[in-house]
């Protein structure tokens, strides 16, 4: 039974385990709106302590501990939201809170995406609750609307911008000119990126998001390890000036796809048309399309990354399981493995960017490798006068294991080629 105050109102008790950025975004919105809840959502609810390696940082009034294990076995909380990020830590301090009948609220898509199929079964076991809306997309209530909204609809596919970080960078090289390395500094500068960005940059935080997200539309377990993941570290500036003049708009796209043969999951460097609603999605914010075979083509955007935004989300998540305490009923977060294809399996259209010595007879020699592994061109450009000589190809659709065969002939070439062939697909439909 749930604890009630002196007006019968329900009393929920949480404990925050991390106070960064996201944590003391929810403590900030906690002590500002604490007393509304209880006239808006009619809760009333209670933060028994919070455990950070950081206690000089609280400047709540609220117990403050360096030890989480503690903190949950002496005030036995309903609720732990877990903030503290990270893998093995987060996962020991789930197993404590379920084994004592605590419900779980993270933002940890690492710690879902690589140890999720236990979590969820313990939680399961004990009738007990795990939310994690933040952990994908931060403000966008894309899970809840996965999970009811469109419940009764069947995916065909989902794109989706899931990384800020890249997302910022990849506009600033668009609209400031900077190169990669500069766009980077600025984000580390004004805190979108990390010290040691590697996550980002090179597409695994995105990918984690995937693997949540993309599981819960389709229904089937599609790890992290099957999710073909490329990163934005390759990109120049040639590139986002030669998409821009081909229609396009270079961002990092997160899909996952439904065909016949299985599964086509993989977070890569995507050309997106300029006519295509997510190409438009800029600076810091996330964004994810989706098609069902009831509805067609939807879009959800907004801030995924900073304070509030993901703060809102952990709240959200607190409030609705908080109202749903004691009445527990069923939510699907386990599945059957899905049947994920092998990149190459996929058709588009590519960008190629060769760098290449400057001499007769290169373009030919090129050519000529596609053309035996069934690579149409459709257009070709040339940049620069000195070497190397950065030449543009983009292809008709084809079929990517042959390009990936294509491309390893001519890479070898290192009579004619300076460095590694740069491959983007082409995203053109709606």
């Amino acid at each position: 039974m749930c604890q009630v105050d002196s007006v019968g109102m329900p009393v929920v008790r949480f404990a925050l385990v991390g106070a960064g950025v996201v944590g003391s975004g929810v403590l900030d919105i906690y002590f500002r709106d604490k007393v509304l809840w209880k006239d808006r959502e009619g809760l009333d609810l209670e933060l028994v302590g919070v455990a950070t390696r950081t206690p000089s940082k609280v400047r709540h009034p609220v117990e403050v501990t360096t030890d989480a294990s503690d903190l949950l076995h002496r005030t036995r909380p309903d609720f732990v939201l877990e903030l503290a990020g990270g893998i093995d830590f987060p996962f020991e301090l789930a197993k404590i809170a379920f084994e004592q009948g605590t419900s779980l609220i993270t933002a940890n898509k690492a710690l879902l995406s690589e140890k999720g199929e236990e979590i969820f079964k313990l939680a399961w076991d004990k009738k007990l609750e795990v939310g994690y809306e933040a952990a994908v997309a931060g403000s966008i209530p894309i899970i809840r609307t996965f999970r009811t909204g469109l419940a009764g609809c069947r995916f065909e596919k989902l794109s989706g911008i899931l990384n800020g970080t890249t997302n910022y960078i990849l506009t600033q090289m668009e609209t400031q000119g900077w190169d990669y390395h500069r766009a980077l500094a600025k984000a580390q500068e004004l805190g979108f990126a990390e010290a040691d960005p590697t996550f980002d940059v090179e597409g695994v935080d995105a990918g984690h998001k995937l693997s949540l997200l993309a599981s819960l539309a389709f229904q089937r377990k599609i790890p992290f390890s099957s999710i073909w993941t490329e990163g934005i570290t390759k990109l120049q500036s040639i590139d986002i000036r030669f998409a821009k003049q081909l229609g396009f708009r270079i961002k990092l796209l997160a899909s996952c796809q439904f065909m016949e043969s299985g599964f086509l999951a993989s977070v890569r460097p995507t050309l997106v048309s300029l006519n295509h609603p997510i190409s438009n999605v800029q600076l810091e914010l996330n964004a994810v399309t989706y098609n069902t075979i009831e509805t067609g083509m939807g879009l959800l955007t907004g801030k995924g990354a900073g304070s509030l935004p993901t703060a809102s989300a952990v709240i959200a998540d607190l409030l609705y399981y908080a109202k749903r305490r004691g009445d527990w009923t069923r939510e699907r977060n386990t599945f059957e493995a899905g049947n994920v294809s092998p990149i190459g399996t996929g058709k588009s259209r590519f960008y190629l960017r060769f760098s290449t010595v400057d001499k007769p007879g290169v373009l030919a020699e090129i050519a000529s490798v596609l053309g035996q592994n069934s690579i149409s061109i459709a257009s070709m450009h040339q940049d620069s006068s000195e070497e190397p000589i950065q030449v543009i190809l983009v292809t008709h659709s084809a079929l990517e294991a042959n390009l990936r065969a294509a491309l390893e002939v001519i890479d070898a070439k290192v009579n004619i080629i300076k460095e590694n062939t740069v491959s983007l697909p082409l995203l053109q439909d709606l």
